[in-house]
């Protein structure tokens, strides 16, 4: 008897959710959440304060047992620029086990059908899926393709890097210590002044000054995203109100991750920073985090910033670490949505 494709239930969620911590892979990024992979994807897809009734949680292949070997789940938004707010959907968390990997369309293309009504977007690190969304029409995220890496301590990733080419632990260890005795490479004498302020209450005051658009195409940050996406679900992310000088305050979100075969490398995770940076701004933000978490860390990860702000982030000796495909994709059909400039933060798998 052939695997079923059909749209995910609520009685699903815990087999779906088990399938998905299978996928992980050995030096993904991990924090200490205390989530269990079911309780984030109830999280996601039953708390998300967008979602209509009429859309599916998402899609499952399970065979014949009843086993589930591929999944992909549907969560609503609002994207927005200026004036104009659009209800979207994004398709995430796509894997097929290899033996049904030919099923793997018939879950993507029930998600394409969806555009007749909704701008679609989808994320994958995965150079195979993307050159399929390209077939099936997707356009490259500007900015999506790779991330601003702000290095604190060599060590932990040169043994990373040692550790890809010579699959040796052992060996990757030991010819990776000289690198203890490297500097930091990020500076800051230009940046200007700034400092990052605790918010821990979704009822802050300062986040009802927080502009719901920009002149950017971005997810809208109104109070109820806010409120769901970070002071829900996983209790590792950290708000703030970052200040600097001459320039609007603005909402910054972190969480700290283990990266790295074995999890060696500390990683400071910017998940959001909203409105977008500036070229002074950038730096300004790259510094108060370093004071924020000084000692803590070995990395910090700041993505999809306007190209002045990545340019001022490598004169702060930034560097640039591509991707092996682009993590985001968007199919607009109706041709709802200006073309440019984007600004998705892909600080999180969705």
């Amino acid at each position: 008897m052939l695997p079923n494709v059909r749209e995910i239930l609520k009685p699903d969620l815990p087999a779906v959710a088990e399938f998905l911590s299978r996928q992980v892979r050995a030096g993904e990024a991990v924090s200490d959440a205390a989530l269990t992979p079911e309780q984030r994807l109830r999280w996601l897809l039953l708390d998300c304060p967008q979602r209509p009734p009429e859309i599916p949680l998402g899609w499952l292949i399970r065979r014949h047992d009843g086993a589930v070997v591929g999944a992909a789940v549907c969560v609503p938004f609002q994207i927005g620029v200026g004036e104009h707010i659009w209800p979207a959907l994004m398709f995430a968390k796509f894997f097929v086990d290899p033996p049904y990997r030919g099923m793997g369309l018939g879950i993507l293309m029930r998600f394409i059908r969806l555009g007749v009504r909704y701008p679609l977007f989808v994320t994958s690190t995965n150079a195979v899926a993307g050159q399929l969304f390209q077939k099936l029409g997707a356009t490259q995220i500007n900015g999506m393709d790779h991330t601003m890496l702000g290095i604190a301590r060599a060590k932990p990733l040169a043994e990373e890097w040692l550790h890809r080419r010579t699959h040796n632990a052992m060996l990757a260890r030991l010819l990776s210590l000289p690198a203890i005795a490297l500097p930091g490479k990020l500076r800051f004498a230009q940046a200007p002044t700034s400092s990052l302020q605790p918010i821990t209450s979704p009822d802050d005051a300062f986040l009802t000054q927080v502009p719901p658009t920009t002149a950017t195409i971005s997810f809208v940050h109104d109070p109820a995203y806010i409120r769901w996406r970070y002071f829900s679900g996983d209790p590792d992310k950290e708000v703030y109100r970052f200040r600097v000088d001459s320039e609007q305050d603005r909402l910054v979100v972190v969480n700290r991750v283990k990266a790295g075969y074995r999890g060696q490398i500390r990683v400071v995770n910017v998940l959001d920073v909203w409105p977008p940076t500036t070229q002074s701004s950038a730096p300004a933000l790259a510094a108060a985090l370093t004071r924020q978490y000084q000692g803590t860390f070995d990395a910090i990860w700041l993505r999809s910033q306007p190209p002045s702000a990545e340019e001022a982030l490598e004169w702060a000796r930034f560097v640039r670490h591509d991707f092996p495909a682009p993590l985001g994709w968007f199919i607009d059909r109706e041709k709802r949505l200006p073309t440019e400039p984007w600004y998705l933060m892909p600080g999180e798998s969705e």
